[in-house]
């Protein structure tokens, strides 16, 4: 029964989802680069795929540990996932700038960019004492020059490709799609 707009879940007994593997299988394989235990995985429990357990969903772990093929296949099994926020507003591109000094970081920030990441979307005041106020992934490096400047060059390069929507807050939470699906 539908009312108001969402399934009435009155006496339904809801459990708790079992999946086959644990998140930790998931998000092991993210980090180590696994695309064949990944895709393993998602085929039994889609839900993974933009799961969030409070330190980012998969694509945030992708960035974060430089995995360019994770990136790319998630993006191409749930292309909304490119502008997913963790617990903290944190889109990938802004983990990208936010780790824009070290090897390999740029390259996936013009890759994300490449994608439609938006690099107008503000992260929440996550320092409110140290570095206060909501930012974009380009002021989360205010402090080194030349990452930003690059940072920059990479955001006006890529101006003209078509930013994806910011994907509705509930993509990430476990509850929602295993009442709901993928597909509502």
């Amino acid at each position: 029964m539908v009312r108001f707009g969402h399934r009435d879940m009155t006496a339904s007994g809801r459990y708790p989802p079992q999946p086959k593997f644990q998140p930790f299988a998931f998000y092991s394989a993210v980090r180590l680069g696994d695309l064949e235990q990944l895709k393993l995985i998602a085929s039994t429990d889609p839900y993974f795929l933009t799961q969030d357990n409070g330190a980012g969903a998969p694509i945030h772990f992708a960035v974060t540990y430089k995995q360019l093929d994770m990136i790319h296949w998630l993006i191409r099994e749930v292309p909304e996932c490119v502008n997913l926020r963790d617990s903290k507003g944190f889109t990938p591109l802004h983990r990208a700038a936010y780790l824009a000094q070290f090897d390999g970081y740029l390259e996936i920030f013009e890759y994300l960019l490449s994608e439609g990441a938006d690099p107008a979307i503000e992260c929440e005041d996550y320092d409110p004492y140290l570095n206060p106020g909501r930012k974009t992934p380009a002021r989360l490096v205010d402090k080194d020059v030349e990452v930003r400047e690059r940072i920059e060059e990479l955001i006006e390069k890529y101006a003209h490709v078509e930013k994806r929507a910011e994907p509705h807050p509930a993509l990430s939470d476990w509850w929602a799609l295993y009442d709901y699906g993928l597909d509502e």
